[in-house]
């Protein structure tokens, strides 16, 4: 017996909104990773309670945050999938993950380059591999750490792997693989 912490949940067990707050070092590994510009304007468009855009803005760059549900936090009420594009260079967030194939299509779409953060073994699935083939990432790169998406309020350790996907404005030839360090506090 395991306890009450299950290593594989399924979308029962999942809450109902899909939320699961991104913690800073696991944003700031990818913003260290893609070193942009400053001047480079970021759509954080499934912002939750604003996680991951402060730590994009922690770092300097100006984000336009929305998101779907009422938090409090950005533009509350905005559905990406379907919503007037807000003017950006990049599109980078942690989408629901029931919705994460929709995020990647509309995303592609968009025609911005943008970066999901994804669980590991996203690209095992046999409906994801047409996805990977018809707009293939620029770059995939699993951390080598487990993200603690409770932030230690259900105790336990975390127990899912996760990776950040990179895709450019245009499909790649190649799709390479690199591991994101754990960024020192």
């Amino acid at each position: 017996m395991r306890g009450n912490v299950l290593a594989n949940k399924t979308a029962k067990d999942r809450p109902a909104t899909d939320f699961y707050p991104t913690p800073p070092e696991v944003t700031i590994s990818l913003m260290e990773f893609l070193n942009l510009p400053k001047d480079k304007v970021i759509w954080e468009c499934a912002c939750g309670k604003g996680h991951m855009s402060k730590a994009i803005e922690s770092l300097g760059y100006t984000v336009i945050s929305t998101e779907l549900y009422q938090t409090g936090y950005g533009e509350n009420g905005v559905d990406f999938l379907t919503c007037e594009p807000r003017e950006c260079d990049w599109i980078i967030t942690n989408p629901p993950f029931r919705d994460s194939v929709n995020f990647i299509k509309r995303a592609i779409s968009l025609g911005k380059p943008f970066a999901l953060l994804l669980k590991s073994q996203y690209w095992h699935a046999k409906n994801k591999t047409e996805i990977f083939k018809m707009h293939r990432p620029r770059y995939v790169l699993p951390l080598n750490w487990r993200p603690d998406f409770h932030f230690g309020k259900k105790g336990g350790s975390p127990t899912m792997e996760c990776q950040w996907v990179v895709w450019g404005d245009e499909p790649s030839e190649i799709t390479e693989y690199q591991i994101l360090q754990k960024p020192k506090a």
